[in-house]
């Protein structure tokens, strides 16, 4: 999405990372929990399928806000939207603080997943009219580094807090409310990147659209980010539990640490990634993914947790190509008409894989134990990147979208994106 004619772009990076914490602090918000989690369930005495509904509970938020409100900033500016979203933010610390039981719990979950709906595509959108450069493709890399990097900023910090400081189950939750006060301020000092000249009348809710030209790209960038998510669904709520109670690692700011190994390894990478991405990103990516698996699953049978952080950090490098290679894809091959209704259906196949593969490993865990069900979701999710491999690597790009090529120096000819 380019800048809205008609709006001026920032000459400093300032506002474009004003609006990149905002963006953060609600991923900061939803990596809270995990070292929580393995808490409550002591605290509260329920199983690991009831865990795993708690944190899929998040998913329905999300998807409300994704189709509901996120599109009215394109009738009522980024701004408001993005406001709202601080505020959701911050009210889901509350929630938090007060939650005692299963429901409240739930609650807290999903209204982080409205927070995190309103505010993700807002944000990236916002960013995309601040960057001084129209560089599109910083700008997807910045988004998904802030998510992946405050995310497990989120789990570290909790860890810590969890382990060492007073009050663990409300310190934490502090710091996110005042955080996303800052957000709120934060906002407030950023342009408007939707000027009211440019605002549309009235938003239409239309069932996504896959042109069939596009669709088996689609569904392989779609699979790809089924993956990632289902991996961020098992190690953002059940791992720490697995770590406790398996492996015997009581230590919470380490048992944390490990855990946020994974997605510190997935917003670093985006760093190192450059000019690579669509295919080539998914091809680097998903065998690093089966690779890392399978250690995560050695690690499980043997109970080495050392091997465990090792495939941990390797499974954040995966996942950090296989993410970006997936985006890149739809971007790349979406008509411009149809890319936000592309877009949406892509998120929808996206966080169905953070809930469902989560609840399905916490009720087998409840029946064989949740060592044994790692493990099948593990090898299952092996197999199903391995399958993914041959399938990109026979799935030819087609032309179409824009490619989003970072802006070539003055004076260069504009180059395409090859197949």
């Amino acid at each position: 999405m380019s800048a809205p004619t008609g709006a001026s772009r920032p000459t400093s990076r300032g506002p474009f990372r004003g609006i990149a914490y905002v963006l953060g602090v609600t991923a900061f918000g939803a990596g809270i929990p995990t070292p929580l989690y393995a808490v409550y369930e002591q605290r509260d005495h329920f199983s690991s399928a009831v865990l795993a509904g708690i944190f899929a509970a998040y998913s329905i938020g999300v998807l409300a806000t994704m189709f509901l409100l996120a599109p009215l900033s394109d009738v009522i500016g980024r701004k408001p939207v993005l406001h709202l979203g601080m505020v959701l933010t911050a009210a889901s610390g509350v929630v938090f603080v007060f939650a005692s039981g299963v429901l409240t719990l739930a609650l807290a979950r999903v209204v982080s997943g409205l927070a995190v709906g309103a505010t993700t595509s807002t944000a990236t959108a916002s960013m995309t009219g601040l960057e001084p450069n129209g560089d599109q493709h910083h700008v997807a890399r910045v988004s998904v580094a802030a998510n992946f990097g405050a995310v497990a900023t989120g789990i570290f910090v909790s860890g810590l807090l969890v382990e060492y400081g007073p009050d663990p189950t409300q310190l934490v939750y502090a710091v996110l409310i005042a955080a996303s006060v800052a957000g709120i301020a934060v906002v407030s000092r950023t342009p408007e990147t939707v000027p009211s000249a440019l605002r549309r009348v009235r938003v239409r809710f239309e069932r996504p659209r896959i042109p069939a030209s596009i669709r088996l790209p689609f569904w392989v960038a779609a699979g790809a980010l089924a993956g990632c998510y289902s991996i961020y669904g098992f190690f953002a709520s059940l791992a720490p539990s697995f770590l406790r109670n398996d492996l015997g690692l009581s230590n919470t700011a380490a048992s944390a640490t490990i855990v946020a190994v994974l997605f510190a390894a997935a917003a670093t990478i985006q760093i190192g990634l450059g000019q690579v991405r669509d295919r080539n990103a998914l091809l680097d990516g998903l065998p690093l993914l089966v690779l890392a698996i399978a250690g995560v699953v050695a690690s499980v049978l043997t109970g080495s947790w050392p091997l465990l952080v090792a495939s941990a950090a390797v499974l954040g490098i995966g996942v950090g190509y296989a993410y970006m290679g997936s985006v890149t894809l739809i971007d790349r091959t979406s008509p411009p008409a149809l890319r936000g209704e592309i877009l949406s259906a892509f998120f929808v196949v996206g966080y169905l894989a953070l809930a469902v593969p989560t609840i399905g490993i916490g009720l087998a865990a409840d029946r064989i134990g949740l060592g044994t069900a790692a493990v099948v979701f593990g090898s299952t999710l092996a197999l199903f990147a391995a399958a993914l491999y041959f399938v990109t690597r026979h799935t030819p790009t087609p032309p179409g979208g824009e490619g989003r090529p970072r802006p070539a120096p003055p004076g260069t000819p504009e180059r395409r994106l090859e197949p």
